[in-house]
């Protein structure tokens, strides 16, 4: 990625700064805990913790806002639960939706249907480590409905809705 230092907005690490649990951001020094213990990471490479910080600092607002990867969190706190210098990367993370979505770069209904999405994918989970376990009740028609679930809560926003 090719940085235009004029287009830099060094006030944006310090709001960032400002909000519930990203007070410590500044005391990052790339350790990469946080990238190594994240579930997200392990499935999707492109989404980096260490590297959307790094943005943050560098005052790359515009890039990090509108990225796709600020919506892909799952808010496990694994990242904040390792991080040697107590940055709470998981609030960090609802901060920059929040702005985004403040911002016009995210429609408003976007983190509710995520939330949907986490909620539904976590349910199928459950069913299908049941049905793995041979627990009573479990079957495969019950994983599939809690596919189909997910399905429908990842569906597009009906026209006219973004």
């Amino acid at each position: 990625m090719k940085i235009a230092v004029e287009k830099l907005d060094p006030a944006f690490r310090d709001e960032v700064a400002g909000v519930p649990g990203g007070e410590n951001i500044r005391k990052c020094f790339a350790c990469g805990t946080c990238t190594a213990g994240c579930p997200v990471f392990q499935v999707e490479g492109a989404y980096n913790p260490r590297r959307i910080i790094r943005m943050i600092l560098l005052g790359l607002r515009t890039e990090v806002l509108s990225s796709r990867e600020i919506w892909l969190c799952a808010r496990c706190y694994t990242c904040t639960a390792g991080c040697p210098q107590g940055v709470d990367f998981s609030n960090v993370m609802m901060a920059l939706r929040d702005m985004a979505v403040r911002e016009g770069l995210a429609p408003a209904d976007l983190p509710e249907r995520i939330e949907r999405i986490g909620s539904a994918a976590h349910e199928m989970r459950r069913d299908a480590i049941n049905l793995l376990l041979g627990m009573a009740g479990a079957d495969e028609a019950k994983v599939r409905a809690g596919a189909e679930k997910v399905l429908a809560a990842a569906a597009p926003a009906p026209s006219g809705r973004k």
